[in-house]
């Protein structure tokens, strides 16, 4: 149906055991993804899953699921950073979103969000590494990723480029992934 679905987690920890949850997290989340589920119901059934498995792990994560023609994103998080949004002809803004437990926890209570994307629009998902330091409020690093000069026009590698050159630490203690995708 031309729809996309785009995820970017986080699990908690570092090392070798962190990378095999993230990769049990990805299977889970992909097949999930299978079945068509709506982005809140299937932060709901992962979230069960990874519980009733007792994966030793929590992990955070975003989820859009990018409608082209309907000119339209549905977005949840589970204790994931927001989206940051970048429509043609219009300043970046964060995607206002219900924010729900990580993953793993068992909490469920999780809610999805519709933002209308016009065509040409700019969402880039990432993790928290990008915007966190340590002694630093997040919404510090928040603010200044929604300040960086990117715009929807901007082909994909400049705006992977431009926010990783102004935000991404040079030697941090948090990996840092970002995500590009234009509608």
């Amino acid at each position: 149906s031309g729809r996309t679905l785009l995820v970017v987690g986080d699990v908690m920890g570092h090392g070798v055991r962190a990378a095999a949850a993230m990769s049990e997290y990805r299977s889970l989340l992909r097949a999930l993804a299978l079945q068509g589920l709506a982005p809140d119901r299937l932060l709901t059934e992962a979230d069960r899953t990874a519980h009733a498995l007792d994966l030793d792990r929590v992990a955070t994560c975003v989820l859009a699921l990018l409608d082209p023609a309907a000119e339209r994103a549905v977005l949840a998080t589970a204790g994931h950073v927001p989206p940051l949004l970048v429509r043609p002809d219009s300043d970046a803004e964060l995607a206002d979103l219900p924010v729900g437990p990580p993953l793993g926890t068992g909490s469920g209570g999780y809610a999805a969000r519709h933002c209308p994307l016009p065509s040409g629009s700019l969402l880039l998902a990432y993790t928290d590494g990008l915007v966190e330091r340590r002694g630093q409020d997040i919404d510090t690093g928040l603010a200044a990723l929604t300040a960086t000069p990117v715009a929807a026009r901007h082909a994909l590698p400049d705006v992977l480029n431009t926010v990783l050159d102004r935000l991404a630490p040079g030697n941090s203690e948090d990996d840092v992934t970002l995500l590009a995708a234009r509608t």
